[in-house]
């Protein structure tokens, strides 16, 4: 409930113009991250999640709203993705940014769906079906972008018969608003 409660917060401020709160200190993305698969593979412990890392994850965001970020596509790869193959989540830096993306087989998600899969209230065509009691108003990847776009990176989805991919990039170094 308090989840759900924060994601009606964090989108009226977004829709007031306010933007997502985030105090930037220096972290490892790597270890913030790990902390977050294993709270996870605790709640989920039926499902294979398996995360990689190369190269420095090391820079200067906000730890615990790119913690909800990945929590927010690792659930919606779950939620959506074959229950039989591993969530897979990959980290990579390099000396201007680091990337992370979060990669599930499954069914490939709709053009017309990846279209507006980042707008807020928009749920997957089949979510009827797969609410699994945990609830959902359809803000958890508009929240994750606007996360992203608070730390000046930057968040796409691509989709087909193999895989769907998430794909956040962040920038190493921040830009002055």
């Amino acid at each position: 409930m308090q989840s759900l409660l924060d994601d009606l917060c964090d989108f009226n401020r977004t829709r007031l113009g306010l933007g997502i709160n985030v105090t930037p200190t220096s972290v490892d993305l790597a270890d913030v991250f790990t902390d977050e698969l294993d709270q996870l593979r605790a709640v989920h412990p039926d499902r294979l999640i398996e995360m990689e890392s190369q190269g420095n994850a090391q820079g200067v965001w906000d730890g615990p709203r790119l913690q909800q970020v990945l929590g927010n596509l690792v659930l919606n790869a779950l939620r959506y993705g074959a229950p039989n193959a591993p969530v897979c989540v990959v980290v990579t830096g390099d000396e201007a940014e680091v990337c992370f993306e979060v990669r599930n087989s499954g069914p490939a998600i709709e053009r017309s769906e990846l279209e507006r899969i980042f707008d807020p209230l928009q749920r997957g065509l089949d979510h009827r079906n797969r609410l699994d009691g945990e609830g959902s108003l359809g803000l958890g990847l508009y929240i994750a972008s606007e996360i992203v776009k608070a730390h000046h990176g930057a968040i796409e989805a691509r989709s087909d018969q193999t895989e769907t991919v998430f794909a956040v990039r962040l920038p190493r170094h921040q830009q002055r608003s």
